[in-house]
């Protein structure tokens, strides 16, 4: 009896998601520090988990296509994405671009006066010291790392002047090419140490020698513990070579312990190191304590020959920083930022501490909000997977403005309290916050109204009250937006509760009320706005 066969039809393929969403916004995995936006980041992750890459079955033209090779075709997402390019140039490491005389944007004269204080020195066979001083994220150490590598440069041992001087017993053999091409390359040993790898400031000398030396020549030889031992060990070899020590977080030593005497000590041994005559030793220390000279460096002023010379990096000003990242961003074929919202992000960054490295983090922040916006809109219209677009789509390229870098500003100020907050707003804009929160208490099904609503109970609650006189409706709105930067209030898009749905501005406050109701009360005039 011949058994029975039956053609099952193949079951359907099951189709290949993500193994992780990550990969579709690569970039949301580097974060430098903890994001202030990371809640919007998190909601998002439901939406990219539900993407999935075009298969050559589903494609209308059943061609191949490669995700990571884009021709004239450009991926809204992914890691060729106009976005997440820009997010590459704005990391920290990225944004060093010297010139061809090393020097970073805007710090010209720094560069200018570190060279001529490496070149006099070097050349000459002196020992001294160099201290650069400023705040954090102002470009010390990323101009002495572009000095390093443009004019500290490898040995080429077959180069028969320097193959002479040239000691196996060392690491970090260089040669210094000096600004006059006339002036001979001198031989320089280079040592760059961060001092909070250091659990006690007196192991500084030790890690300056392993610094130097090959671990054979160390383990024949003693510990150095002091700065005499240091000090003979670089008179053996300073015929040969000179001995430039880069310690970077200096200041660092001297919060290691409760001694300052004793930090003081170590970097006095230090800065006396670099001006005894009989070694070819250079230090350059810096550090971040604008005083740090006059408060630990102290024992030094009864010789001015003893101190260091002095380079001060000031806090970028908002047109330096606005110059900076412009200069970075033409380097790409399209601009997604409005210029005025770069310019609004320096100004607020300029006003606090002048550090580039936070304004590079605001501008990051701000383009994910653009992205999780984008893949929101292309969820709602149905699009649940990841197309290339003709450069006819640009269309579909939002540019980051003006509300949303005040977005990533204000969610880092929520991390601040309410009353500190309220307590950094004029009269006018508590006023306005005042209404924004009794509007929301008379209808307690509905936290958010839209601004025409909101103004409307602005301007009777203050013809009520008759205190203050109301405002017009553009500065209503121009305050309401000052708000949001503060923290204080959210400004979104939704629907009108009206039979035609159309897209209305909805406004909603963000404060305790118990801290608002105590700051407000300590204002006479603001006790009124309190009661309904």
């Amino acid at each position: 009896m011949n058994s029975l066969q039956i053609d099952l039809p193949p079951f359907p393929e099951t189709p290949k998601k993500l193994k992780r969403s990550r990969d579709i916004l690569d970039s949301f995995t580097n974060f430098d520090e903890v994001s202030p936006i990371r809640d919007p980041i998190k909601n998002g992750k439901k939406l990219l988990r539900n993407f999935q890459y075009p298969s050559p079955e589903n494609s209308p033209e059943k061609k191949k296509v490669k995700i990571n090779k884009i021709s004239s075709n450009r991926l809204v997402f992914g890691k060729q994405s106009i976005y997440a390019r820009t997010k590459s140039l704005l990391q920290r490491s990225s944004l060093i671009t010297p010139n061809e005389t090393g020097a970073l944007l805007t710090r010209e004269y720094q560069c200018s006066t570190i060279m001529n204080f490496l070149d006099e020195n070097i050349i000459n066979h002196k020992s001294n010291s160099l201290y650069i001083t400023g705040p954090p994220g102002t470009g010390k150490t990323a101009q002495l790392e572009s000095l390093l590598k443009n004019k500290f440069l490898p040995i080429d041992i077959n180069k028969s002047h320097i193959k002479q001087n040239y000691n196996s017993d060392l690491v970090n053999n260089n040669y210094y090419q000096p600004i006059s091409l006339k002036e001979r390359t001198q031989n320089v040993n280079v040592s760059s140490i961060n001092c909070i790898a250091i659990k006690e400031p007196s192991q500084i000398f030790q890690r300056i020698y392993e610094s130097f030396v090959t671990k054979e020549f160390e383990s024949q030889n003693k510990t150095i513990k002091t700065m005499l031992h240091l000090q003979t060990f670089l008179k053996n070899y300073s015929k040969e070579t000179t001995f430039v020590v880069i310690l970077d977080e200096m200041d660092k030593l001297v919060r290691l312990t409760t001694n300052d005497t004793h930090a003081t000590r170590i970097i006095f041994e230090l800065f006396m190191l670099a001006r005894l005559p009989d070694i070819n030793f250079i230090l350059i220390g810096i550090a971040n304590s604008l005083d740090m000279k006059d408060k630990f460096l102290s024992r030094l002023n009864l010789r001015q020959d003893l101190l260091p010379k002095t380079v001060v990096f000031n806090p970028y000003s908002a047109e330096e920083m606005f110059q900076i990242i412009m200069d970075k961003i033409n380097t790409l074929d399209e601009c997604i930022f409005n210029p005025m919202a770069i310019k609004f992000a320096a100004k607020k960054c300029s006003g606090n501490t002048g550090d580039l490295r936070k304004l590079l983090d605001i501008l990051r922040h701000s383009i994910e909000i653009v992205e999780l916006e984008n893949l929101m809109e292309r969820r709602k219209n149905g699009q649940n997977s990841i197309q290339n677009n003709n450069n006819d789509d640009d269309s579909q390229i939002k540019k980051i403005g003006l509300q949303h870098i005040a977005k990533v500003f204000s969610s880092i100020t929520n991390s601040s309290s309410t009353r500190s907050r309220i307590s950094k707003i004029n009269m006018q804009q508590k006023v306005i916050l005042c209404s924004l929160v009794q509007r929301e208490k008379t209808d307690i099904f509905q936290s958010s109204c839209n601004l025409d609503d909101a103004f409307s109970y602005y301007v009777k609650l203050l013809n009520n009250k008759d205190v203050f006189k109301p405002m017009n409706r553009n500065e209503f709105l121009e305050i309401c937006n000052a708000l949001e930067t503060c923290g204080l209030v959210e400004i979104n898009s939704g629907r009108s509760t009206g039979k035609t749905k159309h897209i209305v501005k909805l406004i909603k406050t963000t404060v305790d009320e118990k801290e608002f109701t105590q700051e407000i009360s300590k204002t006479e005039l603001l006790k009124n706005f309190l009661i309904l």
